[in-house]
């Protein structure tokens, strides 16, 4: 019995020295293959993600309504018409940009679909206080007069997607 422990021990041994080392060597490989498929992957997703950033921003200062009134804005057009047409273009932004909340936080995507409502409150709430058949220039007037200043509905998810975007890049 002592004769077969003298072989078996050894063996055991190195058996288990070889488990440990093979064990040890392969966790290594393991977590290196894990940090190359994430390096692979924000070598990917980080500019997918700023591109994301920078289609919002460009959506927000499309929606401004400056610019809106500057691409609508008809002589032909009553207060009526202008109302809808700003509306629908601001509809179909949105839309148009709907997949971008993937690549953005949740409170980004929040500050993006809360400035569109405020938005769409703004034109809705100016429009009311005039006549609809008035010139559309009575609407452009009192929008731009109401969205200066604090009550710009755009100009803080601009900062907020800018201020997000930064600290990815930094990262």
């Amino acid at each position: 019995m002592l004769e077969i422990l003298q072989y078996i021990l050894p063996s055991i041994v190195v058996f288990a020295a070889v488990y440990i080392v093979l064990h040890f060597h392969l966790k290594q490989q393991r977590e290196k293959q894990k940090i190359e498929v994430l390096l692979n992957n924000r070598k990917t997703i980080i500019p997918i993600r700023l591109q994301a950033y920078e289609r919002l921003i460009l959506f927000l200062e499309r929606i401004t309504p400056e610019a809106l009134i500057m691409r609508h804005q008809r002589p032909e057009l009553t207060v009526y018409d202008l109302q809808t047409k700003l509306l629908k273009s601001i509809r179909g932004e949105f839309d148009h940009n709907l997949s971008q909340q993937l690549y953005i936080s949740n409170d980004a995507w929040k500050m993006v679909r809360n400035s569109r409502e405020n938005l769409v409150k703004l034109i809705n709430s100016c429009a009311e206080q005039l006549d609809p058949k008035k010139p559309a220039m009575h609407l452009s007037k009192t929008l731009l007069e109401e969205s200066t200043g604090t009550n710009d509905p755009t100009s803080k998810a601009i900062n907020f997607l800018k201020e997000e975007a930064q600290i990815i890049l930094r990262a």
